[in-house]
């Protein structure tokens, strides 16, 4: 650059990056320098390389194109088999023309192919008949099994299935059994009572007793007597007591107040009657219900605990997802754990620029160590130092450091993302502030670094105020502040 604007440069013009009006010491261009003609050479060289390497492309396209639409054709299939196929074919075409050759013979051929076609023929209206035959016992199996499911089906009524109805009309079989051979029982003790009365019966009138219980009367013993006695002792103690009661003079007065309402506590009676039955009945649907209600519990149970198996898997990678899962050695999210192998590319297209403008001392690494007080992990960065061999982490940087850094990040970004978008640059960078923290031999790296990407076709805009680059920016807007608003002036170094 000093040489190409020495070329500029005449006693007396000042200087347009030092104002000076003479020129003792001219730079000087080194051997093979190149000139703004060279520049423009090579740019139209590059355009035309890249005009030809575009038609290449695109012919590589079409014949990938060409190269998958013959894969599609010949399949799986490999080139050898093909060749194979190919050769027996060709043998086989040679055969048969050579076959056509002799009319004779193909024509027999061909009676034979007709006899072979109708005896085929023949099979295949032998085969259809017996399909419609399979088809039709095939629709009676149907129906009869639609027919069967609607009998099971009445059968099971109410059941949840088949086997539970039957065990339910197995149980009313037995209660009905064991209700018939309670009754058969009474039946017999009946009949066997009604007997043994009747002998006793006639057995009394033989012996001159008018009824069976006079008879029974006369059969008492001794200490049946006794046991009577003493009844006759007691009804008189008893007797002597309740007197003693009713001479109560309390009782006499009850005893003078009008007679209880029979009918109305009758009444009473019945409705309690009625409020008991009504009672009992609800007991019983009450029961029932609460039999039912539990069976419905149960299945209820059954399915939630399907349910909640579903659910614990699904908290378990919900858990995975977010990183918060027990047993995770960082608390790193999904999307975290994806953009940190990303991060990993940037990082590492970073440090090819951090390592020029640090002058090989710096160098940045991704840390997915677990943050502090439980904070989200996955995502931090460290920086290497060259001069201690020890990480340390990437705010104990200075300013100058952290906006070289930081710049760094920036274009291993921009080369992360023109990859990613198939080649495609990003041609406009800009800058905003920063470099009032870079000492000059800082500054003067990144700007060649900043230089480097101009020289690949790239547009870089900084916007600061520092004056040192004024001398490394040739191309400037100054905006200058007024009382009705800022204008904006194109500077170049003729102008200034």
């Amino acid at each position: 650059m000093a040489a190409e604007l020495a070329t500029g440069l005449t006693d007396g013009a000042p200087c347009p990056v030092c104002g000076s009006c003479s020129h003792p010491n001219l730079a000087q261009a080194p051997d093979g320098h190149p000139t703004r003609e060279d520049e423009q050479a090579a740019e139209k060289a590059h355009q035309r390389l890249q005009q030809k390497r575009d038609k290449i492309a695109a012919e590589l396209h079409k014949l990938r194109e060409d190269a998958a639409a013959a894969t599609g054709e010949a399949g799986d299939t490999p080139l050898a088999s093909l060749k194979a196929d190919h050769e027996t074919l060709t043998k086989q075409l040679a055969d048969s023309l050579k076959r056509a050759a002799d009319r004779r013979s193909a024509e027999e051929e061909l009676l034979a192919l007709d006899r072979e076609h109708t005896a085929m023929t023949q099979q295949d209206s032998t085969a259809t008949a017996g399909l419609s035959d399979r088809n039709a016992h095939y629709d009676n199996l149907s129906q009869r099994h639609a027919e069967l499911t609607a009998k099971l089906d009445a059968a099971r009524g109410t059941a949840p299935t088949l086997a539970a109805r039957i065990d339910d009309l197995t149980r009313t079989a037995d209660h009905l059994e064991q209700a018939a051979e309670a009754s058969r029982t009474a039946a017999t003790a009946t009949q066997t009572l009604h007997t043994r009365t009747s002998e006793a019966t006639d057995a009394a009138t033989a012996q001159g007793f008018g009824t069976l219980t006079e008879a029974e009367q006369a059969l008492l013993s001794e200490q049946d007597l006794t046991g009577i006695e003493e009844e006759i002792n007691t009804w008189r103690e008893a007797r002597a007591s309740h007197q003693a009661v009713l001479d109560d003079p309390a009782l006499q007065q009850a005893a003078a107040q009008p007679a209880a309402d029979i009918e109305t506590a009758a009444a009473l009676r019945t409705a309690a009657d009625d409020q008991h039955a009504q009672a009992v009945t609800a007991s019983s649907t009450a029961q029932t219900r609460t039999t039912n209600l539990t069976t419905t519990l149960a299945d209820i149970v059954e399915r939630l605990k399907a349910l909640e198996h579903a659910h614990h898997t699904a908290r378990h990678l919900a858990e995975l997802a977010t990183g918060t899962a027990s047993g995770t050695r960082v608390r790193m999210r999904l999307e975290a754990y994806v953009l940190a192998a990303r991060l990993e590319q940037v990082v590492t297209a970073a440090n090819t620029r951090l390592h020029l403008m640090s002058e090989g001392r710096y160098a940045l690494r991704h840390s997915d160590h677990q943050a502090a007080h439980g904070a989200r992990s996955g995502l931090g960065l460290e920086i290497t130092d060259a001069w201690t061999g020890h990480p340390r982490k990437a705010d104990t940087l200075s300013g100058g450091e952290s906006f070289f850094a930081s710049l760094s990040l920036a274009l291993g970004l921009a080369d992360v993302v023109t990859h990613e978008a198939g080649g495609n640059p990003l041609d406009t960078l800009f800058i905003d502030e920063g470099f009032g923290t870079l000492d000059d031999d800082t500054l003067h790296n990144v700007l060649d670094v900043l230089d480097s990407l101009r020289a690949h076709d790239r547009t870089v805009g900084v916007i600061s105020h520092i004056p040192e680059l004024r001398r490394r920016i040739t191309q400037r807007l100054h905006v200058r502040k007024g009382p009705t608003g800022s204008t904006l002036a194109h500077l170049t170094e003729a102008a200034e």
